[in-house]
């Protein structure tokens, strides 16, 4: 699926929820509504790639994925071959703070790959590219979503068209639309129509 909203519609808190990290619907005053949709995922078969994860600059690429296999569970896995996939060119063994934003990005996917998770979470995977990085990491997704379920939060139309995927239109809380669509278009007149009373 993939999640579109206004900032603050609850598209964050969502994939919170169906990570598992609300023990109950009482929580958050969005989760009764959300949990009549949706139920938490089994974190075992989830890869999860967060907007803005705090990467310690200082550390190297291999070090993170060392850690993240050692937490699921000392997953066995190829780190040429795994940057490969991502199309992450860079060097494993060169600190972070040497990554431009885009392989960073790209560094958080191949992160959320380790173990062959049966289903990728992905918030705002595009956050912050350039037109080139976004276009890339775009053509990425669509390759991903051959082999893996896909929960994306985003803000841009076009990557939720491309994907062609079910979209969720999160509202102040609510989901307010829940489908797929034939064209942007089609898209682009339900998401304007279903927008707040107010806008941040």
């Amino acid at each position: 699926m993939t999640l579109l909203g206004h900032n603050g519609a609850g598209k964050s808190t969502l994939i919170s929820y169906v990570l598992g990290f609300y023990n109950n619907v009482r929580q958050h005053p969005f989760l009764p509504h959300f949990a009549e949709h949706v139920e938490p995922l089994d974190r075992r078969e989830v890869g999860y790639a967060p907007e803005a994860a705090w990467l310690a600059e200082k550390a190297r690429a291999i070090d993170y994925l060392a850690l993240t296999a050692n937490l699921r569970g000392g997953k066995s896995y190829d780190t040429a071959a795994l940057f490969d996939r991502v199309g992450l060119r860079a060097d494993p063994k060169k600190p972070i703070k040497t990554y431009s934003k885009g392989m960073k990005q790209r560094l958080l996917l191949a992160i959320a790959l380790l173990g062959e998770p049966m289903t990728l979470v992905l918030d705002e995977p595009t956050s912050g590219l350039d037109p080139f990085g976004r276009e890339e990491i775009e053509s990425l997704l669509v390759d991903l979503a051959k082999t893996h379920k896909l929960i994306v939060c985003t803000h841009s139309l076009e990557l939720a068209r491309k994907l062609g995927d079910e979209v969720w239109i999160l509202c102040e809380g609510k989901i307010a639309c829940k489908r797929r669509f034939d064209s942007i278009e089609e898209l682009e007149e339900t998401f304007f129509r279903l927008r707040p009373s107010q806008v941040d």
